[in-house]
């Protein structure tokens, strides 16, 4: 053999290197791809976490926003129970604010998923879902920090309006979730001595 011909053969592949170096770059692509679905999969996991997530946040400030502006009104007293409320507020979430608005808050399950109805004036209404959340009641603090189950509470003298509104929920970890809205003004209907003279 020649020299030349044993230095063509030293840079040469052979059959079975080949294969080799084409087995090594199959696994690669294999691993590669099967790294890519993985990931693909934790992105949609995190995405409909995250999306979960901001949908209870809005949820949260849009409830605690209204049930904060609560105002009492002798007219249209104030009613609480476990799966509903009703009241007037000054910061509707469909409405434009400042204004005095009729709201009803009321808990549904619906398809095994707890949903928070809003309907606003009779005409408006919106659906929001509640994540994650197997059950959900409304609860009403009085001045005492007594809670209820309902408002006006059955026994005694109360404010026209509960000093908190509770939404507590049980969460399917058996964890529990609980958004508070302290009402920020007047608990009671103001008189006003010149009301009959402004007529």
């Amino acid at each position: 053999m020649t020299s030349e011909s044993r230095r063509t053969w030293q840079h040469g592949l052979t059959l079975l290197e080949m294969m080799v170096v084409l087995l090594i770059a199959g696994m690669a692509i294999t691993l590669g791809f099967q790294s890519l679905g993985q990931w693909q999969r934790a992105n949609a996991a995190i995405s409909e976490i995250s999306g979960a997530t901001q949908q209870a946040a809005l949820t949260e400030a849009w409830l605690e926003e209204s049930l904060r502006s609560l105002i009492p009104v002798q007219e249209q007293p104030f009613k609480g129970e476990q799966d509903r409320l009703e009241g007037v507020t000054t910061q509707p979430v469909q409405s434009h604010q400042g204004g005095a608005t009729n709201i009803e808050w009321s808990i549904r399950n619906e398809g095994g998923v707890q949903h928070l109805l809003l309907k606003e004036d009779e005409d408006r209404r919106l659906d929001l879902a509640l994540p994650g959340a197997n059950r959900a009641s409304f609860v009403y603090m009085d001045e005492d920090g007594r809670l209820h189950t309902q408002w006006p509470p059955e026994l005694g003298l109360h404010a026209h309006l509960p000093t908190v509104v509770v939404l507590e929920q049980e969460m399917e970890d058996g964890s529990q979730r609980v958004w508070a809205a302290t009402i920020s003004g007047a608990r009671n209907p103001r008189f006003n001595p010149f009301e009959v003279d402004l007529e």
